[in-house]
């Protein structure tokens, strides 16, 4: 598939520190995951959310994954889902950034190109080209970054789910210009919706996938994105519908530390929605670095997978 091809793993994450968290009342229209607490909360919701924003970043750096830290400086204005940035950028090993159109104006307004740019410098990583979508894409529709994008990145090949924050339009004509291999497929929840975001119900690994498969539409093409999963990986975990939206457990990512060694960042939440057999399984694949992040998830309706932007820039 052309040049769209390279390694899995990075040993580097950008994660950016939730200022504003709070609930958002503008994606919170097709979340279905997220809460929305009393108003009397807010403040609290807010410092709790850092505080385990704090403690995530420093387990991960403990096991030896470069994490880099983006700040809020680019505008006043409030930006709730802040801490998820996978959505509006990702990174590729050839030193380039992509961003990507969002569906709403207060995550449009999460991009700080400039900053992300000066902090991945600053620690060590080379910036060749930024690509930016918003121009080329956004008459299409949202394409939510790896919110939206599930990339298995050895064979090329592109996995997605349809809905407001991955439009078929532009999910296909950004596959066609970087050359992925694309596999779309259409969900829809108990509640009769689309599931939001793909990396909510599927979590791609180097060589294992998990998928809520319950939630994949009965159609043709949706059957057959299941038998391209298979072909894909080595292990296939299928998780239930209840264990994607009670407990996160698709909303996973496998990274690896500085000695080469494979990892995967998951919520305390998913953890335990996993049962003995499925983690067996997935602990095959690295070390569960599990991150206690219960306000985020609650409020937010995106967990641990959201909250890391892989940093594949070459050093």
């Amino acid at each position: 598939m052309g040049n769209c091809t390279q390694n899995h793993l990075t040993d580097a994450i950008i994660m950016v520190r939730p200022i504003d968290f709070g609930f958002n009342e503008q994606t919170g229209q097709d979340n279905e995951f997220q809460h929305k607490p009393d108003t009397t909360q807010t403040e609290a919701v807010r410092a709790k959310a850092n505080q385990e924003f704090e403690q995530m970043v420093a387990k991960i750096k403990s096991r030896g994954i470069s994490v880099t830290v983006l700040e809020k400086k680019h505008t006043t204005d409030q930006l709730p889902d802040a801490v998820f940035p996978n959505n509006w950028f990702s990174t590729r090993e050839n030193g380039e950034i992509f961003v990507y159109p969002m569906k709403t104006i207060n995550r449009q307004a999460e991009v700080q190109i400039e900053q992300l740019q000066s902090a991945v410098t600053q620690e060590g990583f080379d910036v060749k080209r930024i690509t930016d979508f918003r121009g080329s894409l956004a008459h299409l529709g949202a394409l939510e970054g790896t919110g939206s994008l599930i990339f298995h990145h050895p064979t090329g090949r592109l996995f997605a789910a349809i809905s407001e924050r991955c439009t078929a339009e532009a999910l296909k004509q950004f596959a066609e210009q970087n050359r992925y291999e694309l596999i779309a497929f259409q969900t829809q929840s108990t509640k009769g919706a689309p599931i939001y975001h793909t990396n909510v119900l599927m979590s791609c690994g180097e060589d294992f996938i998990v998928i809520c498969e319950e939630v994949l539409a009965a159609d043709p093409q949706s059957q057959a994105a299941m038998e391209v999963m298979k072909k894909t990986v080595k292990d296939l975990i299928i998780i239930s519908e209840q264990q994607m939206t009670e407990n996160f457990c698709g909303n996973i990512i496998q990274v690896k530390n500085q000695k080469g060694q494979p990892a995967i960042i998951m919520s305390a939440s998913a953890f335990n929605g996993f049962t003995p057999q499925q983690k067996a399984l997935l602990e095959q694949h690295g070390e569960l670095i599990v991150c206690d992040i219960p306000t985020i998830e609650f409020v937010g309706g995106g967990s641990a997978r959201c909250m890391v932007a892989e940093n594949f820039l070459p050093r």
